[in-house]
């Protein structure tokens, strides 16, 4: 990766006029064939920040916008730092080449992992300035107080940043061996100006008014259009191609066929569409692909019967020979990330320049783009770069070096530009899926009511280990260990004294990935459907029941459970056959915590399971900007709904079904019910996400509605009216 000089850094972010900049460069460097996962530290950080000669401020955003809006709850930050606005900072999304490589962003790290170090670059700039001022006024620093945009003195005189900052350039460093300066945005005490206020999310302007923000509204001169054949899954190999009639597409220029790389060029999308019609290809499979080889691979009955699973996260005095009072099998379907905007991204080949490569694209990875173009040009990574642009969605889904590929490969093929933009039916073909998955979970209470024993077990597919995410070399080697991905979300957070958690990863004939809360959602779809079955067979109240077995130990959970069954019980729910309440409640990756309760009614009328109503509490630490975690949180709870009742990747024989949204629901205007949502609010503890969080709750609070409404548990996601129906 790139080294970074001070002077090469000014050069690069445009800062070489003049200004004083507070930088954090990063230290460590990203493996070559995994995603980035740079984040800063106590001694490193990832804020880039300049006062400049006109005394505005301009902030390089480490993170890239897929809707969450991190970049404006950093910006609030280091306004409050400043004490300025938030919209007083010009906000830049930086090229690879303009910066040290950071983290991609996923995970809800964004506020957790660069709130801080965003804080003290901005509190290290301000202190520089002060102390600047008190030089220039001639008074000890302590006489030097905050003010709108710069200082003031006792005696009412006052100074801005314009007044401070010249056309030299100046680079603050930032000495983690140093005693930090007092950061406002974490400080209890103090009122504050923008960190837990709402500010609009910045370039929002841009967004609703249709300004070109998106890959495809790149504009390129001399470019031409693109498009490759998707495979049914990415180890497939080409067993026969008939191209018969292209050539008289009008507009078509040239098939491009390398191997298993089959993509045409046409002077204009439409002949795009023409010329992709005329191509044909037959598969050769490593694998059948059908949803029926899918269900035997993670068939967690037929695992056990073979004995101990794969990775046994959890033994605690274990025993098998007990009486079950709650024995279920969950089974949980393969969902898309079905994102609205097709991905789309522009390659461009330069004979001159340090640049030989540029890439326009929307990717949670940057640098991983960055990485992956230059294993695949046999370019150095100096030599390519990636501009970032926003993204119509992500969810995981857009870390990997695709739809950039495709445009790379075609644009050198033509040694012109080339923009590829994906179809509807390509982002179903060709995106990486949530892998389907079973669970079998084994619950026993002892003669007080109390957990005695839990058996959790589960076979799904890879997540972060899947096939074609990394190098075939290496994935043995990985699989070793536990994927992160798998993991996620297995560990109850009840306590039993004898408990067992074991699982299973496999390979699926479908493409795998990360997909939002990794195995988050369904993991703790299937523990909290399981402590709510057990709740109705001791009959005892279930939020009460699932507070008394967290023993104390859970009191952020506690809070939310006791704050939404507070919320919810604002609303009555209409007495009457078909109409019930559930609960349900979840940590994500140990930091995140999250309560949530459904209001279903079961309509024989119309044969559907309405969702009604839905409250959500959600503790995220500190709240830096609470409108946009609210949007965040209603984001989720719909997404809830489509994984509990509507979402499911169809499958066919070998190959993909699903091909739009209407052959794939998700949840419309109309499945929408009315939302509660409270946010708990800790300023004192660092903000820990909420982009991945509410969806881990959801589910299982549909499912426990519809058991509380029906009596009928539901074990098979999505849920429909028929299995309902059926008993």
């Amino acid at each position: 990766m790139a080294k970074f000089s001070r002077r090469k850094f000014l050069f690069a972010t445009g800062w070489i006029a003049g200004g004083v900049t507070a930088l954090y460069l990063l230290r460590n460097r990203a493996t070559a064939v995994a995603p980035t996962i740079i984040f800063p530290d106590a001694a490193s950080g990832a804020a880039w920040l300049q006062i400049r000669p006109d005394g505005n401020c301009r902030m390089l955003f480490p993170r890239m916008d897929m809707g969450q809006n991190a970049n404006t709850g950093l910006a609030q930050i280091a306004a409050e730092e400043l004490n300025i606005q938030a919209h007083d900072i010009e906000g830049v999304v930086p090229s690879t080449n303009q910066v040290p490589p950071f983290a991609v962003t996923a995970g809800s790290m964004s506020l957790t992992a660069f709130s801080r170090p965003v804080a003290i670059a901005a509190a290290t700039l301000r202190e520089h300035l002060r102390a600047r001022a008190a030089t220039k006024l001639n008074v000890p620093l302590s006489a030097v107080f905050d003010a709108r945009g710069g200082f003031t003195t006792a005696d009412q005189r006052t100074l801005g940043y314009a007044d401070l900052v010249d056309q030299t350039d100046v680079m603050v460093d930032i000495d983690a061996d140093q005693p930090l300066p007092k950061l406002y945005s974490f400080d209890s005490t103090r009122v504050k100006q923008q960190v837990g206020h709402n500010v609009s999310p910045l370039g929002i302007r841009g967004l609703v008014t249709g300004a070109p923000v998106y890959s495809a509204d790149v504009p390129m001169t001399d470019v031409l259009y693109g498009r490759v054949v998707q495979p049914p899954v990415r180890n497939a190999r080409i067993a026969g191609l008939d191209t018969s009639g292209i050539d008289a597409v009008q507009g078509f220029i040239r098939l491009v066929h390398d191997g298993d790389f089959v993509g045409v060029v046409c002077k204009t999308p439409s002949a795009v569409d023409a010329a992709m019609a005329k191509v044909r290809v037959t598969w050769d499979l490593q694998q059948p692909i059908n949803q029926n080889a899918i269900d035997q691979l993670v068939d967690v009955d037929a695992a056990l019967a073979e004995g101990e699973l794969k990775h046994v996260l959890q033994d605690n005095a274990h025993r098998k020979d007990v009486e079950w009072q709650v024995d279920l099998r969950f089974d949980v379907q393969v969902q898309s990330h079905a994102a609205q905007e097709p991905r789309a991204a522009i390659a461009r080949f330069n004979s001159q320049g340090p640049h030989r490569l540029e890439i326009w694209t929307g990717t949670q990875d940057p640098f991983g783009i960055n990485r992956f173009a230059s294993m695949d040009t046999g370019l150095s990574e100096d030599e390519v770069v990636v501009h970032p642009q926003r993204m119509g969605g992500g969810f995981g889904g857009r870390e990997h070096y695709e739809v950039e590929r495709d445009a790379v490969r075609l644009a050198r093929a033509m040694n012109q530009p080339v923009k590829v933009q994906w179809t509807r039916a390509d982002e179903f073909t060709a995106g990486r899926n949530r892998p389907a998955s079973t669970h079998r979970l084994r619950i026993a209470a002892d003669a007080d009511g109390n957990l005695s024993d839990w058996w959790y077990a589960y076979v799904t597919g890879y997540v972060t280990f899947a096939r074609e995410r990394l190098p075939n070399w290496l994935l043995p080697v990985v699989r070793l260990g536990d994927d992160m991905g798998v993991v996620k979300g297995a560990l109850a957070p009840y306590a039993a004294s004898h408990q067992r958690v074991e699982c299973k990863d496999v390979d699926l004939p479908v493409d795998l990935g990360v997909w939002r809360s990794l195995n988050g959602a369904p993991a703790i779809f299937a523990i909290e459907s399981a402590m709510d079955e057990l709740a109705v067979q001791l009959d005892v109240e279930p939020v009460a029941f699932k507070i008394a077995q967290m023993r104390g130990d859970q009191p952020r959970l506690q809070g939310c459970l006791e704050k939404v069954q507070v919320l919810s019980a604002k609303r009555t729910l209409p007495q009457g056959a078909g109409y019930g309440r559930g609960f349900a409640a979840g940590i994500y990756d140990g930091r995140c915590f999250v309560a949530v309760s459904a209001d279903v009614y079961i309509d024989p009328q119309s044969q559907q399971i309405k969702v009604l109503h839905m409250c959500c509490a959600q503790d995220v630490g500190l709240a830096v900007n609470p409108d946009q975690l609210r949007a965040q949180i209603e984001s989720n709870l719909a997404w809830s709904i489509g994984m509990a009742l509507l979402e499911k990747l169809e499958v066919g024989n070998d190959d993909i079904q699903s091909s739009n949204f209407d052959n794939y629901s998700i949840p419309r205007m109309a499945d929408m019910p009315s939302l509660d949502i409270e946010i708990i609010d800790q300023p004192n503890i660092p903000s820990t996400g909420a982009g991945e969080v509410a969806l881990v709750a959801g589910p299982p609070a549909i499912a426990n509605a519809i058991r509380n409404a029906s009596g009928f548990r539901p074990l098979r996601l999505p849920i429909t009216y028929a299995d309902v129906a059926a008993g």
